[in-house]
């Protein structure tokens, strides 16, 4: 069972909030270098935990059909507890006190909860995946994964571009600490 795409599909998301600075609808004004900061810390842990996670899996080999679907839930459920994670901290860093910082905010909210929320749906959807053989696992799994792939790959990132937030995370350490900065 092979998640790379659903960790590539992750790491896209991830570059474009670090591209953009990243969000928050909170009304508190911060500057546009402790705003990347703060979400760049925020974004970190999940990137790493997707990283580690998405190996271990890859490298995980089941006896049988029951246990590849725990193992394959216990993987989604620590995603979007990692996701849910990272968009409250994302919530917490504030507005970024630039040209359109609320919106920028608003619109980088906005993904991560379509992130998490997509998080959830398959954990749901991994509760009805059949368990009578290997091959129907299988197959309904790799649905599963492409049917994830769509839901992050529908994410609007559009709106997140701001060439004061990019300046402040080309320089930030923990902006450079990601894959994609």
């Amino acid at each position: 069972m092979r998640f790379g795409s659903l960790r590539s599909v992750l790491a896209t998301l991830l570059a474009v909030a670090v591209c953009a600075g990243c969000g928050s609808s909170d009304s508190s004004k911060v500057s546009a270098s402790h705003y990347v900061n703060a979400v760049c810390s925020a974004i970190a842990p999940l990137e790493k935990n997707v990283a580690t996670r998405s190996s271990a899996l890859n490298n995980t080999t089941a006896a049988n059909a029951i246990e590849a679907k725990k193992t394959l839930q216990g993987f989604l459920i620590a995603i979007e507890q990692d996701a849910a994670n990272a968009l409250s901290k994302i919530q917490s860093a504030g507005t970024p006190d630039i040209s359109g910082g609320k919106a920028v905010a608003a619109t980088i909210v906005k993904a991560f909860t379509e992130l998490r929320d997509a998080m959830r749906v398959a954990v749901t959807k991994s509760k009805s995946l059949p368990t009578d053989s290997p091959a129907s696992f299988k197959t309904a799994a790799q649905a599963l994964g492409g049917s994830v792939r769509a839901a992050l790959s529908n994410i609007d990132s559009s709106g997140l571009s701001n060439p004061d937030l990019e300046k402040a995370a080309a320089n930030d350490p923990a902006c450079k600490s990601l894959s994609s900065g």
